[in-house]
This record gives structure tokens, C-alpha cells and sequence, in this order.
């Protein structure tokens, strides 16, 4: 837990000491990209070679499925309720 810590911490001293270079935020944000995309590869690859998992992935789908979709409508509803009742009396 530390170790993550540290880098993150790290990260954003380096950042912050680098951001004023110009086309900075160009490299590392074409780097974060392409890094997410090895970080998803190798995640495939692990759940791939998981038989348990793969024999499994019709149900876990359908649990996936429903709590996206649950997390989604109750996002939906937070945003409309602070809209309706929160922004429209800042506009009275």
C-alpha cells in the first residue's frame, strides 16, 4: 500500500516539476493511453487463463450487466433530483 503511495505521490511532484516543458501534457497523456491499453491486455490475458473464471463468465456477465446498469439509473436519478431540487433554487 505504501509503494503505491509513494509513486503516486511522486508522480505528482514529477508532474507538477515538468508540466512547464513545452508538449509535457501531449507525451504523457498519448503514454497514459497506451499503458491503460497494455493494463487491459494483461488483465484479459490473466482472466483468460483462469478456467474457474472462464467457466463462470456467462453468469458474472449477467451480474456485470445488472450492476452497471443499476449503477447507471441511480446516477441518472441523483443527477436529476440535485438538478430539479438543488440548481433551480440557486436560479430563484
Amino acid at each position: 500500500m505504501w509503494i503505491i503511495l509513494i509513486l503516486l505521490l511522486a508522480g505528482t511532484l514529477a508532474g507538477f516539476a515538468f508540466s512547464r516543458l513545452k508538449g509535457f501534457n501531449k507525451i504523457t497523456d498519448k503514454a497514459t493511453q497506451y499503458i491503460i491499453y497494455l493494463l487491459l491486455f494483461f488483465m484479459g490475458l490473466s482472466v483468460g487463463t483462469k478456467p474457474e473464471i472462464m467457466k463462470n463468465l456467462a453468469g458474472i456477465g449477467l451480474d456485470a450487466l445488472l450492476i452497471s446498469l443499476f449503477a447507471m439509473a441511480g446516477s441518472i436519478f441523483t443527477a436529476f433530483f440535485l438538478y430539479r431540487y438543488v440548481m433551480k433554487k440557486d436560479e430563484k
